[in-house]
């Protein structure tokens, strides 16, 4: 469902862009969503990262917790972990 019209934006100087209102609106783009950054041959690409809510993240952390034997300590690095890669 991708738009045929290219649009055009600015790099600020600290680095930011603003994506189009057009673009916003299509994909869902609201203040505060995750955005990937790929980089490609043929440029960069931006990827929407759609994160689990709390209770999500809970409720999934609950089905597995009979089936794999981490400690507290061992769940909250691999979180600390996963925040890191998606900041």
């Amino acid at each position: 469902m991708a738009s045929d019209e290219p649009e055009v934006t600015t790099v600020t100087s600290k680095g930011q862009i603003t994506i189009p209102s057009k673009l916003r609106d299509q994909f869902g783009l609201e203040q505060g969503t995750k955005l990937m950054v790929v980089p490609t041959e043929y440029g960069l690409v931006l990827k929407k990262v759609d994160l689990p809510s709390v209770a999500e993240f809970q409720q999934r952390v609950e089905e597995r917790a009979e089936t794999i034997d981490l400690s507290e300590d061992e769940v909250t690095r691999l979180v600390h972990e996963a925040r890191s890669t998606t900041e």
